[in-house]
């Protein structure tokens, strides 16, 4: 299939052995893109975060065929503007070096949206020898930062800085609908500027583990409500506290700044558990009757929550707190799978047909195989 003789290079930070999502999607994209292409892979240190556990159960297995060139790292602190507005740029920086120094013109290249500088130089190094630049968008920059409450000094600068540097690639891959309207205003303006064409805007959703992750019964006793994720400041959880009905009990599942403040609501019906592995999942997606996916206001169309497909897989009902009219808001209204906004009565006979719908829908439209492929095919 395809012509191997040509070169994939897959450009990102956050690559296997390192256990964050993006690192996980990109390796199993890598893979699948050794049955048209020579794939090499630029990309950072092996570990992002050097305090995490790596899970000793971890199935992932790269291809050997592919080749990895790796960029040193940071010891910035991440957790800090200011350090991890550095890491960004030092992490950009050392990643275009070696693109610039390996990628010709007759390559193909498939990159992330993190770390953003990242964009602008690609899309410049692009300019000069016009390889073929397929953009996975994960996070849409700047506009991302009003969201998150970020005060981004010339904003309107950036932005169209930016938007050019989108303009500029051959096809720009969204993770929803509400994301793909996103990205066409972004390069809108730029169609036709000296002769060029507006990329093609292409839909890939995230898939669903429907192999390592498999309904089971649900729990006994009061209906559970479940966040699993990062327990920051944008997910809105404290409000979901104090929201939760009486005959409700919350289980969190992970860490992060929020953790200590929302401990110290002090709710009988909240329950909090620490972080968990990936290989960890398909237990902890089943201790619930109905999971919790929260996407700020404001964020319409700069991201879609990707732990809402393994939830699909676990056959759970889903619980979507975000922007109307966003992807996740759409597909649990479309497939009847959840509720979007808290609803008027808990019934466990209701969640366990949405959560077999989610399940049916996760292996009719989102397995592994059906959205690789559209990688292979698009691109």
């Amino acid at each position: 299939m395809g012509n191997k003789q040509k070169t994939l290079w897959i450009v990102t930070e956050l690559f296997p052995p390192d256990e964050t999502s993006t690192s996980y999607i990109l390796g199993e994209i890598a893979n699948a893109m050794t049955s048209k292409y020579r794939v090499k892979v630029i990309c950072g240190p092996e570990i992002y975060d050097k305090r995490k556990k790596l899970d000793k159960d971890n199935k992932f297995k790269l291809d050997s065929s592919i080749e990895v060139m790796r960029a040193n790292g940071t010891d910035l602190d991440k957790n800090t503007t200011k350090g991890k507005t550095l890491s960004f740029l030092l992490m950009s920086k050392r990643l275009f070096a070696l693109a610039k120094a390996n990628i010709r013109q007759e390559d193909k290249v498939l990159m992330v949206t993190n770390p953003a500088p990242l964009v602008l130089l690609i899309s410049r190094l692009k300019r000069g020898r016009e390889f073929e630049l397929n953009i996975l968008v994960h996070d849409v920059f700047p506009e991302n930062t009003k969201p998150a409450g970020l005060k981004l000094p010339m904003y309107c600068l950036f932005k169209r800085l930016f938007d050019k540097s989108y303009s500029r690639a051959d096809q720009l891959i969204a993770l929803g609908r509400d994301m793909a309207v996103v990205l066409n205003g972004k390069v809108e303006r730029f169609k036709g500027l000296s002769g060029s064409k507006s990329p093609k805007v292409t839909i890939i959703e995230n898939w669903a583990d429907i192999y390592n992750i498999k309904p089971q019964a649900m729990p006994e006793g009061k209906i559970v409500l479940e966040y699993a994720g990062n327990i920051g400041r944008v997910q809105g959880l404290d409000k979901v506290i104090e929201k939760l009905p009486e005959d409700v009990e919350l289980h969190l599942y992970g860490t992060g700044s929020m953790e200590e403040r929302l401990k110290e609501l002090k709710s009988e019906n909240v329950f909090f558990y620490g972080s968990y592995l990936r290989s960890q999942q398909n237990e902890v997606l089943a201790a619930c009757h109905i999971a919790i996916v929260t996407l700020q206001e404001g964020m319409y169309g700069l991201g879609v929550p990707s732990k809402t497909y393994n939830i699909l897989a676990s056959g759970r009902a889903v619980m979507f707190l975000g922007p109307k009219d966003s992807e996740i808001d759409l597909l649990v209204r479309e497939e009847g799978i959840g509720y979007c906004g808290w609803p008027e009565k808990w019934d466990k006979e209701e969640l366990k047909a949405m959560g077999k719908k989610a399940r049916e829908l996760a292996e009719r439209d989102y397995s592994k195989e059906i959205i690789l492929n559209k990688f292979i095919n698009m691109i």
